[in-house]
């Protein structure tokens, strides 16, 4: 068995000598594809991360409060006003059911000693917000530090403004709380100088008298990407009883909706990359079979086994574009290293951060480049020469055509 496998192997490596142009191009074209697909996947998927970062940082798009609840639609980010009577439970019940991202929340207003204790002026007012943290999509994307930990119950994050330390202990309304986290600069009240803690958090600071919801009085809405605003308004206003359903930012929706159907769009255009990578590959070994009907006809009547012959245009076509991919990899992150500062620079002017990746899983990233490829080409040069190998040999050596 073994000395086969060397004879084979011997086989493949003569055949890429006597071919040197041949495997150069091949190997040229893999490199290529190799490089753009590593490029592509590394820095368009940080750019469509840091994209989705800027698109969850818009927030809602609707707010749902009581039909006597007063809303600040002069915010960009739309929050609900403290003190606003709390939502029904049947309400919030029918909202659960609902095909869209809600984010429930709760405000109310802190005494003034709270503010002063956090580095307010006096007579600042402080608001208390409850949220839902695996729901949220107005505050949690505005963390500019935390602890890298999920937020949770007994911590809170604090507002720009507000003065303490990551993992200091702090007092509020005689409850013991773990700072998390600080909210970015953003020039709107809530988030400059609000206090944030979980919806059950502030239950117990604050009670509400409806603990069945929390005392809940607002949901946050994200319109789907595929629905226009007026139609979830509509369909909110429908289900919802005794609600209104506010929203001032249908500019702001449209982006994210548009910016939102525009990488889903960049992701099937790879998939489609890749199966063209797989046809063209095919292509090319459709040729080179045609062009070695009579070698492997003479072969095959010399004893040779189709098996053998499959082992042999297989390996060639496998070692090939494991070299081309390997010289391709090498090249994509020696350009890695230079366009990822000039990326970063170009995020950084639009207020945007490139996300960080750990060597780690750009290692992982391209071996699975480099096993995709090699498997590529093995399946590619066997779908290419399956079809000549059931033919008679003597056909293959005398036909021209």
């Amino acid at each position: 068995m073994i000395p086969e496998l060397v004879s084979l192997a011997r086989l493949v490596v003569h055949n890429l000598t006597r071919r040197r142009l041949r495997s150069a191009v091949l190997m040229g074209a893999v490199a290529l594809v190799a490089a753009l697909g590593f490029l592509s996947v590394d820095l368009l998927g940080r750019l469509e991360l840091s994209l989705l970062q800027g698109f969850e940082r818009l927030g809602a798009d609707l707010v749902v409060v009581r039909a006597d609840a007063q809303v600040n639609l002069t915010q960009a980010l739309l929050t609900v006003e403290p003190d606003a009577p709390p939502l029904p439970p049947e309400v919030v019940a029918a909202a659960e059911r609902l095909p869209f991202i809600s984010a429930p929340q709760r405000a109310v207003r802190a005494p003034e000693s709270v503010g002063m204790e956090l580095g307010l002026g006096h007579g600042s007012s402080l608001p208390l917000y409850g949220i839902d943290p695996t729901r949220d999509t107005t505050v949690l994307p505005w963390l500019e530090d935390h602890r890298g930990i999920d937020f949770q119950d007994g911590q809170l994050i604090l507002g720009h403004r507000l003065r303490g330390r990551l993992g200091d202990r702090v007092r509020v309304l005689d409850h013991t709380f773990q700072i998390y986290g600080r909210l970015a600069a953003t020039g709107i009240p809530s988030h400059e100088s609000g206090v944030f803690v979980t919806l059950a958090d502030l239950e117990a600071l604050v009670p509400s008298g409806t603990p069945d919801t929390l005392g809940i009085n607002g949901l946050l809405i994200q319109a789907p990407p595929d629905q226009p605003m007026e139609q979830v308004r509509f369909r909110l206003l429908a289900q919802l009883p005794g609600v209104t359903v506010v929203g001032g930012r249908t500019l702001l929706a449209m982006v994210r909706q548009g910016g939102t159907l525009t990488l889903r769009l960049l992701a099937a255009l790879s998939v489609v990359l890749l199966l063209s990578v797989l046809l063209l590959i095919s292509l090319y070994y459709v040729g080179i079979a045609a062009e070695r009907r009579q070698e492997l006809g003479l072969l095959l009547s010399l004893g040779a086994t189709p098996l053998q012959l499959v082992g042999v245009l297989v390996g060639e076509a496998a070692v090939l574009c494991a070299g081309g991919a390997a010289l391709g990899l090498g090249v994509a992150a020696a350009l890695q290293a230079a366009l990822q500062p000039l990326l970063a620079l170009r995020l950084g002017e639009v207020g945007l951060q490139l996300q960080e990746v750990s060597a780690a899983q750009l290692a992982g990233l391209a071996l699975l480049l480099w096993l995709l490829l090699s498997a590529l080409g093995a399946v590619a040069a066997l779908l290419a020469t399956a079809a000549w190998l059931r033919r008679d040999p003597l056909l293959l050596v005398q036909n021209d055509g």
